[in-house]
């Protein structure tokens, strides 16, 4: 019988070192009917049951060995089964016996897992470090002692200790993560990379790995790589909202289209997202798809009737398509939940502004700007109600901040000029950080800039370079892209009247302060378009989307005027002009820039245009003009009705009904068929 039982004995041992664990577990419960109270195999069996995760059994069995034989080793055991099973205060008891009576780096480590569970994270620290004690290398111990520090937001120890394991195991992938974490923490994106990049190289088919790299990398503006690596993430998770997301984020401003895709697609995934439905409802809307982005809008709204942002979006439409007391309303929710909002109060002022209620718009405007962390917006939009109501000193003194919000180079702004600083004998660079339009438009001061300045340049745009120089023969006039020399002030050239303190009552040269390069008038007076016994009308009537939608004229409007016969059309639009018929004769091939626009302006009778950069070059030069302004226009043109001081030759037609230009063309057309040369 002893033989029979020890070779039973041998084999069960066997089998179960060798995984084999049901035949093992056959053997072990014939040896325990055999003999119920053998030691050795009631902990062996108990330990196989840990493995089956079969606790209670477990604990059934070690229970009975350590009564027999209360050795650390097998009480031991019973902690772990009691760990395993989640009985934790029965767990730590036995840990705590064990570690006073055979201490060792494992028991402890053990221990401080067990305190860790129950939250009690002082004794667990303890018990890691008690672990250490013993054995200064124990890996786990290291690691764990450094994810409770991270836990308790003490990124320092955290660190400590997180380094000292990844010494020991440099390619781990949890401590590199972890060291990941507590980098990123640190805002030390570059090393919390490096780490992800490690965890990769044991791993390199967990998207969280590369999700996480992205953000690090948009964290340090490094777009390209952080695209490539959401790229990669979604490759291993094609429907990872979250990379899908961030990813259309970066696409938002370059490619509005493929971003648009992409939040689509996480959207069919996740339609009750908040984070998401918002950014799908502002693509919409910045891609002109009002209706679409309303939608969305509604729908959360529906699950989530408590979202601000929803509201402000939603009011963001409406004011798209000229609903302003609707647009109100929205916002005016918005703040119900988030009162303090000063975006969100901000919107709610431009609406005011919108719905001609000026008075109350400013007084908004002034609450928003006296909190210091008010939007540059609101103090740019406030300046802009002081300067349409001829507030000058007010107005400049608030609109020279606008350089706060462009790409102007920081090396330029820290020389921009101030109220208080001279410009008399000083090298000064004028610096177009504005519209086409706002630069023709200034560039009348110029003279006057130049008789007290030592030395005058400006920097501007590609397209007005030429027709500058052509203009002003003695300064020098470079782009942007030019590296600009050492100046010793910066001056906006939109500050211009403010630096030379000529304020709205004293604006000079009223029409002709522009020439066009008469070789290139006389070449294009040439060409065969131009010879014509009609009225040569010049068009421009869609600017940019993206600013200030209500000043475009449907083209529905200016294809009524083709049916006119004693007026030809020549079209300035180089884009948005895909309806135009042929009875409208398009001018872009021969603009490549603004001399060249200049040149072709003094070849027609008189333009018709809304408020873009033209209408400011055809004052400049003296054409005669027409310029459709919408109901809300900008605080240049005050609150003229039809002229302007800034240009004699240019007549003012205003919008009566926002959005509706039906009564300004009939109003036009009737003019234009008694129109003669």
């Amino acid at each position: 019988m002893d033989s029979r039982y020890k070779e039973l004995s041998d084999r069960a041992f066997k089998l179960h070192k060798n995984n084999n664990l049901k035949e093992a577990e056959e053997i072990y419960t014939l040896l325990l009917q055999i003999n119920p109270n053998d030691i050795n195999i009631l902990n062996l069996y108990g330990l196989l049951c840990i493995s089956q995760k079969k606790y209670v059994e477990a604990i059934k069995y070690l229970t009975k060995a350590v009564i027999f034989r209360p050795n650390a080793y097998i009480s031991g055991n019973l902690a772990k089964a009691y760990f395993e099973a989640g009985i934790f205060d029965k767990a730590i008891i036995l840990f705590e016996r064990i570690a006073k009576e055979a201490p060792s780096d494992d028991i402890y480590y053990s221990l401080g897992l067990s305190y860790k569970q129950i939250k009690n994270y002082n004794k667990s620290i303890n018990a890691y470090k008690m672990a250490l004690n013993l054995n200064p290398n124990h890996f786990s111990a290291l690691y764990n002692l450094a994810n409770t520090y991270k836990e308790l937001n003490k990124d320092s120890e955290a660190k400590e200790y997180a380094l000292k394991a990844i010494a020991i195991n440099p390619n781990d992938e949890s401590v590199n993560s972890l060291i990941s974490e507590i980098y990123s923490s640190e805002k030390n994106y570059n090393e919390a990379i490096e780490a992800l990049k490690k965890c990769i190289l044991v791993n390199n088919k967990e998207y969280l790995y590369f999700y996480n790299i992205a953000i690090y990398y948009s964290k340090i503006d490094k777009k390209e790589e952080a695209e490539k690596n959401y790229l990669d993430a979604l490759k291993l998770n094609p429907n990872h909202v979250s990379s899908l997301v961030n990813l259309a984020s970066l696409y938002k401003e370059n490619n509005k289209n493929e971003s648009l895709k992409l939040l689509e697609k996480a959207y069919k995934i996740s339609s009750n997202e908040e984070t998401l439905c918002l950014s799908l409802a502002q693509v919409y809307r910045d891609l002109y798809k009002n209706s679409k982005s309303k939608t969305i809008i509604k729908k959360l709204l529906m699950n989530n009737p408590n979202c601000a942002d929803a509201y402000m979006i939603l009011g963001t439409n409406y004011m798209d398509e000229g609903k302003y007391r609707t647009a109100l309303k929205n916002y005016e929710k918005a703040l119900q939940i988030s009162p303090n909002n000063l975006n969100f109060q901000h919107c709610k002022a431009t609406a005011l502004k919108y719905m001609g209620k000026i008075d109350e718009a400013e007084r908004l405007f002034k609450k928003i700007v006296k909190n210091p962390n008010s939007p540059l917006q609101s103090k740019l939009t406030l300046a802009m109600i002081y300067l349409q109501k001829k507030e000058f000193e007010k107005g400049m003194k608030l609109y020279g901040q606008r350089y706060l919000e462009t790409t102007m180079p920081e090396h330029l702004k820290e020389k921009i000029w101030t109220k208080n600083s001279k410009l008399e004998n000083k090298n000064v660079l004028i610096y177009s950080n504005c519209g086409l339009g706002d630069t023709i438009m200034y560039s009348r001061y110029i003279p006057y800039l130049k008789a007290i300045c030592k030395n005058i340049a400006i920097q501007t745009d590609k397209e007005l370079v030429e027709i500058l120089k052509y203009n002003y023969k003695n300064v020098k006039i470079f782009t942007k892209s030019v590296q600009s020399d050492n100046y010793d002030t910066i001056l906006q050239i939109m500050d211009s009247n403010y630096a030379l303190n000529m304020d709205f009552n004293n604006i000079p040269f009223s029409e002709g302060y522009l020439t066009a390069d008469n070789n290139k008038i006389k070449q294009y007076k040439k060409l065969n378009i131009f010879k014509t016994n009609k009225l040569k009308i010049g068009i421009f009537y869609q600017g940019s989307k993206n600013v200030f939608r209500n000043r475009a004229i449907p083209y529905k409007y200016i294809n009524e005027l083709t049916k006119l016969k004693n007026i030809q059309l020549y079209s300035f639009q180089i884009e948005n002009n895909e309806n135009e018929t042929d009875n409208i004769i398009n001018l872009k091939d021969y603009i490549n820039d603004y001399s060249d626009t200049a040149a072709l302006l003094k070849c027609i009778d008189m333009l018709i245009t809304i408020d873009s950069s033209i209408v400011h070059m055809a004052g400049a030069l003296g054409v005669k003009t027409k310029l459709f302004l919408p109901k809300v226009a900008e605080w240049r043109w005050f609150n003229d009705k039809k002229t302007t001081p800034w240009y004699k030759s240019v007549e003012i037609v205003r919008q009566k009904k926002a959005f509706d230009w039906s009564k300004e063309i009939e109003n036009l057309k009737s003019e234009l068929d008694e129109y003669k040369k």
